[in-house]
C-alpha cells in the first residue's frame, strides 16, 4: 500500500465518524436563515393573507351552495358575493400596502366620525336592519353593510395614533385619555344595536392599544377586572345572553340534556367536528350544512371545515393563524416608529384572538359570542375590513429598519415600473417632551421611562426671582462679565483646570472667556531658546534680532 492510498483511507474513516448534524439542527437551520431575513415578516403576511382568502372562499362555496339553492338562485350565489367583496378588500389591501402613515394618521379623526355616524345611522328605524335580533347593518340595495366592523377599524387606527403621541410622557391618564373616550362612544352603540359579541372585540382592540403602549400592569388589570364586571352584568341582563352562558356551563362538562333546544347548535357544531376525523369526509361532502347546523357558513364554518377537511385541514387553518400571529408581533417589536408598533400590534392581536374565539366556542370552550372567522367566515364588511387591516400590516413589515435598508439598497430597485411599491420612509424621531416638564408629571415617571429630569420652579418661587435684564441692542457695549465678579481660589484653579465655577447663592457658571478659548497655543521652544528651562542661547529669532 502507497503512501497516498493509506492516507485516502484514513481520510475516509475520519469523514465516516465525524458527527452528522441531527434532524433538528437541519430543520431549525433554515428556519433561523428565515428569520434573519429582513423582509421575512412581508412575505409571511402576503402568504398568510392570501392562503386564508382561498380557503375561505372555498369553504363559504362549499357550506352554501345548499342555502343558495333553496333561496331560489343559484348554487354560487353567496360565493359570487362573496368573491365581489373579496375583490374590493384585495384593492383596499393594496392601497393600504401603499399608503403613507401621515395621511393616515391624518384622516384617523374623520374616519372615526364617519363610522360613529354609521353608528347611529343603524338604530334609526327603517335604515338599519334587523338580523338574528340585532340591529347591525344598513341596507344598500344589492349588499348591506355592518358599520360595527368599520367603527373597529377606524378606532384602532385613531387611538393608536393619539396614544402613541403621548408615549414618551409616561403618564398613565395620557395613555388612558382620550381614548377611553373614544372607546365608550363606540361601544356603547354597538351595545345599544345590541352585539356583545363586536362590543368584545373592540374591548380586545382598546386593552391591546394599552398594552402595546406600555400601560402600567397595575392599572391594567383593574382596568380587566372593570370591563369583566360589565360584561358580566350585560351578558345576564338579557334572556338569550344568559342562556348562551348556561348553555356554555352545562355543554363544557359534557351535560347535553337539552339538544333540541338552547345547546342544539353548539351540539351539531361538535357532531360535525367529530364526524371529520383526521382526513374528514371530502370537500364538499357535509352533512351537516344540509340545515342540520345553524349558521353553517358564517359563525359555525370552522365546523364544516372540521368536517370536510377533518383534524388536519383544521390544524392547517390553526397553524396559518398562529403564523399570522408570530409575523405580527415580530413586526411590531421591530418597529421604531411607536404609532406603527401599536398599530401592528393591535391589529395583529385583534385578528388572532378573534379567530381563536371563533374557534373556541365551535369546539365547546367559549361561550357563543357571534364573532366570525376572519377571511373564512361569509361576511362582506368583515371580509374587506380584515383585509384593509393586513395590507397595512404589511406596510408596517416594510417599514422595519432592516426592511427598509434591504429595499433601499436593493439593485432592483432602479428598474422603475408603475406597479412597484414606493420606497419606504425611514421613521424621524420627534422631539422628546420630558415628563417632569408638562404639568402634573413627577420626576419618577420620567426617570421610568428613561426620560430626562428637569425641575420646574414652583409659581411663588418663579414670581419673586428678579426679572432678566433686558438684551443690549446692536452696537451698544456689552455689560460686564462674569470674569469681573470675585470668585474664590478653588473656583479659580477650577476655571484654570477647564471647570465651572459657582459663586454666591444664586451660582452662575463661570468659564473661561472666548478669546482665551480661541487664542492659539504657542508653539514648543527648542532647546536652545531662551524659554526653555536649560536653554544654551537664545532662540533663533533673538539670533536674528542681535545681529
Amino acid at each position: 500500500m502507497t503512501l497516498h492510498e493509506s492516507a485516502r483511507r484514513d481520510n475516509a474513516d475520519d469523514a465516516g465518524t465525524a458527527p452528522r448534524p441531527d434532524l433538528l439542527g437541519r430543520i431549525a437551520a433554515p428556519l433561523a436563515a428565515i428569520n434573519r431575513a429582513p423582509l421575512t415578516s412581508f412575505h409571511v403576511v402576503m402568504v398568510v393573507t392570501a392562503l386564508l382568502t382561498v380557503i375561505g372562499l372555498g369553504m363559504v362555496l362549499s357550506s352554501s351552495n345548499v342555502l343558495a339553492f333553496s333561496g331560489g338562485g343559484t348554487p354560487f350565489d353567496i360565493f359570487l358575493r362573496q368573491a365581489v367583496f373579496v375583490t374590493i378588500g384585495w384593492v383596499g389591501f393594496v392601497v393600504a400596502l401603499r399608503m403613507r402613515f401621515e395621511l393616515l394618521r391624518a384622516a384617523a379623526l374623520p374616519m372615526l366620525l364617519v363610522s360613529i355616524g354609521l353608528l347611529i345611522a343603524v338604530l334609526i328605524p327603517g335604515v338599519g336592519m334587523e338580523i338574528n335580533g340585532s340591529r347591525g347593518w344598513i341596507d344598500l340595495g344589492f349588499f348591506a353593510i355592518q358599520p360595527a366592523e368599520i367603527a373597529k377599524f377606524t378606532f384602532i387606527v385613531w387611538a393608536s395614533s393619539v396614544v402613541a403621541k403621548r408615549i414618551r410622557t409616561g403618564y398613565w391618564l395620557d395613555l388612558l385619555f382620550p381614548a377611553i373616550v373614544g372607546y365608550g362612544v363606540v361601544a356603547a352603540l354597538v351595545v345599544v344595536a345590541p352585539d356583545l359579541g363586536m362590543a368584545t372585540a373592540v374591548t380586545l382592540a382598546f386593552l391591546c392599544v394599552l398594552w402595546f403602549a406600555g400601560y402600567p400592569t397595575r392599572h391594567f388589570v383593574w382596568v380587566i377586572a372593570f370591563g369583566t364586571v360589565v360584561f358580566g352584568v350585560l351578558a345576564v341582563t338579557f334572556a338569550y345572553r344568559f342562556e348562551r352562558v348556561r348553555t356554555f356551563a352545562n355543554t363544557f362538562v359534557g351535560d347535553f340534556s337539552n339538544p333540541q333546544g338552547s345547546a342544539y347548535q353548539s351540539y351539531q357544531g361538535m357532531l360535525s367536528l367529530a364526524e371529520g376525523g383526521l382526513f374528514g369526509v371530502g370537500l364538499g361532502q357535509s352533512s351537516a350544512k344540509w340545515f342540520y347546523l345553524p349558521e353553517a357558513t358564517n359563525d359555525f364554518i370552522f365546523a364544516i371545515i372540521g368536517e370536510e377537511l377533518g383534524w388536519f385541514g383544521a390544524a392547517v387553518v390553526v397553524s396559518l393563524y398562529l403564523a399570522l400571529g408570530w409575523a405580527g408581533m415580530r413586526i411590531a417589536l421591530r418597529s421604531a416608529d411607536p404609532f406603527r408598533r401599536l398599530l401592528a400590534g393591535t391589529i395583529t392581536t385583534t385578528i388572532v384572538l378573534q379567530a381563536f374565539i371563533n374557534i373556541g366556542y365551535v369546539v365547546g370552550l367559549l361561550p357563543v359570542t357571534g364573532l366570525q372567522l376572519p377571511l373564512i367566515s361569509n361576511g362582506g364588511t368583515s371580509a374587506v375590513v380584515t383585509l384593509v387591516s393586513l395590507g397595512l400590516l404589511a406596510n408596517c413589515a416594510r417599514h422595519e429598519p432592516e426592511a427598509i435598508s434591504a429595499i433601499l439598497s436593493s439593485p432592483e430597485r432602479r428598474r422603475r415600473r408603475w406597479f412597484t411599491l414606493p420606497d419606504p420612509r425611514p421613521y424621524t424621531p420627534e422631539r422628546p417632551v420630558p415628563a417632569s416638564d408638562a404639568p402634573g408629571r413627577s420626576s419618577a415617571g420620567a426617570r421610568r421611562y428613561g426620560e430626562p429630569v428637569t425641575r420646574q420652579p414652583s409659581p411663588r418661587r418663579r414670581a419673586a426671582q428678579p426679572a432678566p435684564a433686558p438684551r443690549p441692542a446692536r452696537g451698544a457695549p456689552a455689560g460686564p462679565r462674569y470674569e469681573s465678579m470675585p470668585i474664590p481660589a478653588d473656583a479659580a484653579r477650577d476655571r484654570r483646570r477647564g471647570a465651572t465655577a459657582m459663586t454666591g447663592r444664586n451660582a452662575k457658571p463661570v468659564r473661561a472667556r472666548d478669546d482665551d478659548r480661541r487664542r492659539p497655543r504657542r508653539p514648543a521652544a527648542d532647546p536652545g531658546s531662551r524659554q526653555s528651562p536649560g536653554g544654551a542661547g537664545p532662540s533663533p529669532i533673538h539670533r536674528g534680532r542681535e545681529r
